[in-house]
């Protein structure tokens, strides 16, 4: 059975290309049968794809002295297997309370934002959390529940940018067993025991039912269909990729302008994706969770010459006499645009933002003697691969960098944000470092793969960020 579900993995690695060899790899471990998995069947794979592995852990503030044990839990594990371990307390119930999302909804958020803010701190690759076959079938049929459309019912991607998930093709049943074969140690959550959330009680008492009333496989059903939409879904996104340039009259960080004729002449099967599409380029992925209703309102709106919508995930679709506009709710703090030269050596205040950057030259030599800082306040660059002078400035929109770690894949910082589920009210206050080459540093995040430190550097570029303006 281990060698089997080894084998498994290793597939759909290959396949779905999750792996470069010497990636470093934050893992996410939550104390549970599918992280643990994961963690051990990658620290038997490390020697081949020569990973750096990393554990990531969230104490999210719910379950009081259960997430407390589950916190040392991960401590064992972490020194039985000789992998560092990275563990976070965040305040959930506070945040959802602020932010007024649903308990998963805020936990799952604050969960993301801190797996990439550490894969930041630490320079890694990739990100690899445990999803299994059977999270992708409760997926669909959650999905399915609320009317989410095609693309919503293609469950959850084997990799997204630098996340990936090594046993999205593997069963529960398949993970419990090689851990009773190993006796590897796991521990429970026990609010996944009560059928009170959606998710437990799909499956808790739907899947169970289906396979005992209608289909005993329906689990290997589900996930072949899951697999069939998704290929029809990346195909149909092609076309649906053409027909949204053709009706796009403009585009900004918080809204997207459609020409309602052009729209209304479009078949309605494509409407609904270029509305979703539409809503994408302003929400993020919170364009999946919108229901069948949802996009049915909104595309109602184009019978009228005017009219108005307000959708769950802050967005507002207004129709006017020509134009179908989607636009967000949310309004960033109105700040000045600013730009400063930096002082190289030397420091530079941002009063905007409050900040004060240090930075020092280094020669190979001496850097090498040092310790190799990851940090949210520090980072380094190769001076003979940018030219100066260097400023930091507000971020603009439009502008681009290619996140390390992505394998030479440019990026919208607008997306990156998005991505990183990054409160639009706090956008504007991240500030970016810049050459005449580009974007070397979204300060406090990620840093551009162009101007990394190599073995051959022969300058070295350090900057410091304080967060108290001098």
């Amino acid at each position: 059975m281990t060698d089997n579900l080894l084998k498994k993995v290793r597939d759909t690695i290959t396949s779905h290309n999750m792996l470069r060899y010497g990636d470093r790899v934050v893992v996410g471990v939550s104390a549970g049968p599918d992280s643990v998995c994961l963690l051990y069947i990658l620290n038997e794979l490390k020697e081949d794809y020569n990973l750096s592995l990393h554990i990531a852990h969230l104490h999210h503030g719910f379950r009081g002295s259960e997430a407390d044990e589950d916190v040392r839990f991960v401590q064992s594990l972490s020194k039985s297997l000789g992998i560092p371990a990275h563990i976070d307390h965040i305040d959930v119930p506070s945040y959802i309370k602020k932010t007024k999302l649903s308990k998963q909804a805020g936990a799952r958020e604050v969960r993301y934002r801190f797996f990439n803010r550490l894969a930041d701190d630490i320079g890694a690759d990739k990100i690899a959390l445990g999803h299994t076959a059977d999270d992708q079938a409760e997926t669909f049929l959650m999905r399915l529940l609320k009317g989410s459309g095609l693309h919503g019912l293609t469950g959850i991607s084997p990799v997204r940018d630098r996340i990936i998930r090594p046993l999205i093709d593997i069963s529960s049943d398949e993970i419990k067993e090689y851990l009773s074969e190993r006796d590897i140690r796991y521990r429970i959550d026990s609010s996944n025991l009560s059928p009170v959330y959606l998710r437990n009680k799909i499956r808790l008492e739907l899947i169970p039912y289906l396979a005992k009333e209608y289909n005993p496989n329906i689990m290997d059903t589900l996930i072949r269909n899951l697999k069939i939409l998704r290929e029809e879904d990346i195909f149909l996104n092609g076309f649906v990729d053409r027909t949204y340039s053709q009706v796009l009259v403009s585009t900004s960080e918080d809204s997207v302008i459609l020409d309602s004729s052009k729209l209304t002449s479009i078949t309605l099967p494509v409407r609904r994706r270029v509305i979703r599409r539409a809503i994408y380029s302003v929400s993020g992925e919170m364009a999946i969770t919108l229901s069948y209703k949802h996009v049915e309102d909104s595309l109602a709106l184009l019978d009228n010459d005017r009219g108005e919508i307000h959708l769950p995930c802050g967005i507002v679709v207004r129709k006017e006499r020509k134009t179908f506009g989607i636009y967000s709710r949310l309004e960033e703090e109105a700040i000045p645009q600013y730009t400063y030269n930096i002082n190289i050596p030397g420091e530079t205040v941002i009063p905007e933002t409050g900040i004060t950057i240090s930075s020092t030259i280094l020669d190979a030599a001496s850097y090498k003697k040092g310790e190799k800082a990851h940090d949210n306040n520090k980072a380094i660059f190769d001076m003979g691969k940018f030219s100066l002078p260097l400023i930091v400035r507000d971020r603009r929109s439009g502008d681009l960098f290619y996140p390390k770690g992505m394998m030479g894949n440019k990026k919208k910082v607008k997306k990156y944000f998005i991505d990183l589920k990054i409160p639009r009210s706090e956008r504007s206050m991240i500030p970016v470092l810049v050459a005449p080459e580009g974007i070397l540093w979204i300060i406090g995040y990620r840093t551009d793969e162009r101007f990394v430190v190599t073995d051959t550097s022969e300058r070295i570029l350090q900057i410091t960020v304080f967060k108290k303006a001098a």
